[in-house]
């Protein structure tokens, strides 16, 4: 298990988040459209906030690095996580944990600001015993859900988490070390969430926490500059 700097537990397990494959919403698969305005705005404040994290700057709003990381990406976000994800994690059950990490790397390639990514990749380089390369995705990992933490408490979809894909979803609950059950998508008053029954290990009892996914779901637009 890996610690947080909160102390929260991570649960570093490939099976849990084997659920990543599953969950989600699903949009159509087709040939993406030319960059919009809003990707290229994303690509840039994306671009600016990326070369100061490899610099080591972890003063970046990891909230809005996570945004333009999803939006320079495009509608199919998530289906685009959901199939790297599946990559590392065949790779990761035969025992290739070379192959699993070269497999992370390309997914970080594309989007450096997904804890998803950064998750199979500290998982991979703790099994190589990489420990200052885990390290650094560790560090990573944490600053991106603290800003998913740091936007609400899950209880109500009024103060629902932010999630730009859906796939962040089962990390930060293995981050909060419950294990999800079921999720529902619910509509109200012009906002998506996910709400997810979760079973805590610990207490034996299950409980519902509530995620934002108007970003997954196409409602969410960039704040004015």
């Amino acid at each position: 298990m890996i610690y947080s700097r909160s102390g929260v537990v991570i649960i570093a397990c490939v099976a849990l988040l084997g659920g990543l494959l599953v969950g989600g919403h699903m949009r159509a698969q087709s040939v993406p459209p030319a960059p919009s305005a809003e990707q290229q705005k994303a690509e840039h404040e994306y671009s600016e906030m990326l070369a100061r994290v490899q610099q080591g700057d972890m003063t970046v709003d990891f909230r809005a690095f996570r945004v333009a990381g999803a939006v320079k990406s495009g509608p199919l976000a998530s289906s685009l996580e959901i199939a790297e994800r599946a990559a590392f994690r065949n790779l990761a059950v035969s025992g290739d944990w070379m192959g699993a990490l070269a497999s992370a790397k390309r997914a970080l390639d594309r989007n450096y600001a997904s804890p998803v990514a950064h998750y199979d990749a500290m998982l991979a380089c703790q099994k190589l015993q990489q420990a200052d390369e885990a390290f650094t995705h560790e560090k990573i990992l944490n600053a991106l859900l603290d800003s998913i933490l740091q936007s609400g408490d899950g209880k109500s979809p009024e103060t629902a988490w932010f999630v730009v894909t859906t796939q962040e979803e089962y990390v930060f609950l293995g981050r909060m070390g419950v294990v999800p059950k079921s999720q529902a998508l619910v509509n109200k008053d012009g906002h998506a969430y996910d709400r997810v029954e979760v079973l805590d290990p610990r207490t034996k009892e299950s409980h519902s926490v509530w995620f934002n996914t108007d970003m997954d779901m196409g409602l969410y637009k960039l704040p004015p500059q």
